[in-house]
């Protein structure tokens, strides 16, 4: 989940999902009109929620090598399913957090569906007042989150947050081509939030750069996370037929699935996503007598 946008001329980056814990409450057509890309997605039972689907966060991944035994931030977990895989598969710990309480009450549920509860601890956080002391993680990664915030600060609470030569890894969408404005606009629109903003894969390397962050690398790839192949690879084919079955059964869900798929096929050519990471220098500790 991303912040709230205050300008009432579009739609909110979230709504209060407060109400809504443990699905006890339905969501009016209003709610969902309202959804950004991201919530929306989430709100269809969508598991992989980032530009780039399973080959994205296993680029990333590959970025980071978690060794066994260290500590793993991850920043806008979701509905927890990257976590669990991560802890898993590098037997390290896991903080899972996101701004959205209903999202952490669906990842702790994921959690404890997947016996996890040992390596993997879900808390509500925001990345740029991230509630931890300094020099926690080795490691730091998040999924389509800086796009949404101040991305600066963010950093610089990343950057805070991590061990001396601790890595940090994001993916985030990037523009392929600089779009005219009407392009970038409706993206923006699209997605749901004014304070939206991504970079050229080079204007991304320029705000690790900004951040003081060592050691810099990026890589862009093609988007595919909204075509039919994607869309099976990422969920599989039976939670596929279930948010299809979500969909139609809703008109307001078929109307912002509309609109979001349509914008993004038809606009193709600007779209891609980076990879970046990156590494916090080492500090050393000046001793005074």
């Amino acid at each position: 989940m991303v912040r709230a946008n205050n300008d009432p001329g579009t739609r909110q980056c979230s709504i209060d999902y407060s109400r809504y814990a443990a699905n006890k409450v339905i969501l009016t057509d209003e709610d969902i009109t309202n959804l950004n890309t991201y919530d929306f997605m989430a709100h269809l039972g969508k598991r992989v929620i980032n530009p780039g689907g399973l080959r994205g966060r296993d680029q990333l991944l590959g970025r980071l090598q978690p060794q066994p035994g260290t500590h793993l931030l991850e920043i806008g977990c979701g509905s927890g399913h990257a976590a669990c895989h991560i802890a898993r598969k590098y037997q390290c710990q896991v903080t899972a957090i996101d701004l959205s309480p209903r999202m952490i009450e669906t990842a702790r549920q994921t959690v404890f569906e997947q016996g996890m509860e040992s390596q993997v601890r879900c808390q509500v956080a925001d990345i740029v007042d991230l509630p931890f002391d300094r020099g926690s993680f080795d490691y730091v990664m998040c999924q389509a989150v800086l796009m949404f915030v101040d991305q600066q600060q963010a950093l610089s609470e990343v950057k805070r947050a991590l061990k001396n030569s601790g890595t940090f890894a994001g993916l985030e969408f990037c523009w392929k081509q600089q779009p005219p404005n009407n392009i970038r606009s409706a993206t923006y629109q699209i997605c749901g939030c004014t304070t939206l903003e991504f970079h050229s894969r080079d204007q991304w390397a320029a705000q690790l750069r900004e951040a003081d962050l060592d050691d810099i690398s990026t890589s862009e790839h093609p988007f595919r996370l909204l075509s039919i192949p994607g869309f099976l690879k990422d969920e599989g084919l039976v939670n596929s037929i279930r948010i299809t079955n979500k969909i139609v059964r809703r008109r307001a869900n078929i109307l912002r699935m509309r609109d979001i798929w349509s914008h993004f096929s038809a606009n193709l050519d600007y779209f891609s996503y980076t990879v970046l990471s990156s590494r916090k220098r080492h500090q050393r500790s000046i001793w005074r007598s």
